[in-house]
């Protein structure tokens, strides 16, 4: 008798024709992770595929006491509703395993493909119950693309660890964060936002994507009132809601579209920004009139309220694992 309730895979098991194959990466990457530990900021020896959000289905899970497993070595031991949040291999072993009946339901996303075209229309797959995406302007960008995904799409935005993401309440936070992701494109250099700043008086702060640990970039929300942040688009925006965690609201630079792969197509930068949590602005003096509406308008802004009531770990692993069983 099955004990589990839902199985998540982010690798193919070691089984059937993967045997081989998949046991020895298995293998070599415990030998990786023993001799050459790794503490870059997206690596974690046990979440693989999208760090964030396979921690935070995994660790939303555990606060839920929801019973599940992780990356098993057998179909055996899959529960009857199975996630694959990430990897075209481990879709293509589930779908495989859905049409021999070793599972019942299967969801899928969602860091598979960058678009449901993609290899074959594989999400649009008959053995998957459900497509996940992380945003309505990704949803959009699916359905477009994909007519027969329609009503079969989910949106489901990772959570974030709201214990870790918090507040000082011993630090008096005086400085503004810039989070820049990017520094091309339409948006341009982020100095000409950073010398205004810091010619009205404001301690400034630039954080370039990819040079920090998860402690370094608390340590530094922590000490900021306020967070800008430039990038061409997000799916979710998990960088965002950490920020808002920590109850530190986000000036976004808004923009509502991208080409990728010789494709056009409407986006956003940050999906869940909402009044309670920031603002969007369009350029340099579009961003001076919001940042003065933020400065007057302070006790409008509750982020880490907001997160705790629609983004932390165990509410948006509660809204998946709802979607898995029924």
């Amino acid at each position: 008798m099955k004990t589990e309730e839902i199985s998540v895979l982010t690798d193919p098991m070691p089984w059937g024709q993967e045997f081989l194959i998949e046991g020895g990466k298995r293998f070599a990457r415990k030998l990786r992770d023993f001799f050459w530990p790794n503490q870059s900021f997206f690596y974690h020896p046990l979440y693989r595929g999208h760090f964030a959000v396979t921690r935070s289905l995994i660790e939303g899970l555990q606060k839920n006491n929801i019973s599940f497993n992780y990356n098993p070595y057998s179909a055996n031991q899959l529960a009857d509703s199975v996630i694959v949040l990430a990897g075209i291999k481990t879709l293509q072993q589930a779908i495989r395993l859905k049409k021999k009946g070793k599972i019942k339901k299967l969801l899928a996303g969602p860091n598979i493909v960058n678009f449901s075209s993609d290899y074959d229309y594989i999400v649009a797959s008959p053995e998957i119950d459900y497509y996940i995406v992380n945003s309505k302007w990704t949803l959009d960008l699916y359905l477009a693309e994909c007519k027969a995904l329609q009503g079969r799409c989910i949106i489901w935005p990772a959570g974030v660890n709201t214990n870790y993401w918090r507040p000082d309440p011993k630090i008096d936070r005086k400085s503004i964060l810039i989070f820049e992701k990017q520094n091309k494109g339409p948006v341009g250099p982020v100095s000409p936002y950073a010398d205004y700043l810091r010619g009205l008086g404001w301690p400034v702060k630039v954080l370039q994507y990819g040079t920090f640990t998860h402690d370094q970039y608390l340590h530094m929300l922590q000490n900021s009132c306020l967070m800008l942040g430039f990038v061409i688009d997000e799916s979710q925006g998990i960088a965002w809601a950490e920020a808002w965690s920590v109850d530190v609201p986000t000036l976004i630079w808004e923009n509502n579209s991208n080409v990728s792969k010789g494709r056009s197509y409407k986006s956003s930068t940050a999906p869940f920004l909402c009044d309670q949590n920031g603002l969007f602005f369009k350029e340099f003096e579009d961003f001076k009139t919001q940042f003065n509406y933020w400065v007057t308008h302070k006790e409008q802004f509750s982020p880490r309220e907001w997160t705790l009531q629609n983004m932390s770990d165990e509410i948006c692993a509660a809204k998946l694992y709802k979607l898995a069983i029924k």
